[in-house]
């Protein structure tokens, strides 16, 4: 039994714990929420797509605060250069938001808070700069990965529409975290199979061996 324990406890140190290196994180004006943003790539140039990953986090509780509605700017020398977006909903408390940023320089992020788990506040704000440098030589750093969802986002329009951030949201909380749980119970199944064959002979014939010196 305690080496069937341990078999099914190994999954478990091998999928590692989730955790955030945010860029910054900030309070509201009000103090009601914490916003943590990460930029993808980490140090964002001009020339390419720069991803801001948004975190809502409860304050009280240090987690993830879900069902948030919000909008959202960037801002370059005084001009908007994305948005002001219409108020969008997140059922996990968690966006990406990528913005084409073409030039150099101090980018200002808004971000207008206006309802918590369906219930209508009065507006908070989160403000944040963000550099974007001047393209490397080398053309790597405006690269961009392969996350978003081309095919919903050229049938809606955009990127920010609710029915992307929706596909967005089930493909990153459903479906990744789905494969994450069928890994662990496959790796479970292997090693419970590695014990039947192996294990258990082992001790078939080591109480057999015994018996017949007896």
């Amino acid at each position: 039994m305690k080496f069937l324990a341990i078999l099914l406890l190994i999954p478990l140190i091998l999928i590692p714990a989730f955790a955030q290196d945010y860029n910054q994180v900030l309070s509201s004006d009000k103090r009601t929420l914490n916003v943590g943003i990460i930029t993808i790539p980490e140090k964002p140039v001009a020339g390419g797509v720069t991803k801001f990953q948004i975190d809502f986090i409860n304050p009280k509780t240090e987690k993830i605060q879900e069902h948030i509605d919000y909008k959202f700017t960037l801002q370059r020398d005084g001009e908007n250069v994305f948005g002001p977006t219409d108020l969008i909903h997140t059922s996990e408390g968690s966006v990406t938001i990528p913005v084409e940023t073409i030039k150099s320089g101090t980018y200002f992020g808004l971000i207008e808070i206006e309802g918590i788990l369906f219930q209508p506040m009065p507006v908070e704000v989160v403000s944040f700069s963000i550099p974007i440098a001047d393209a490397q030589p080398s053309g790597n750093g405006s690269k961009v990965d392969g996350g978003g969802c081309l095919i919903a986002t050229a049938t809606f329009g955009s990127e920010l529409s609710p029915q992307v951030q929706q596909l967005r949201e089930l493909r990153d909380n459903v479906v990744l975290n789905t494969e994450e749980e069928m890994l662990g119970y496959g790796i479970s199944l292997i090693l419970l199979n590695v014990g039947m064959y192996f294990a258990i002979p082992a001790v078939a014939i080591t109480k057999w061996y015994k018996l017949g010196r007896n």
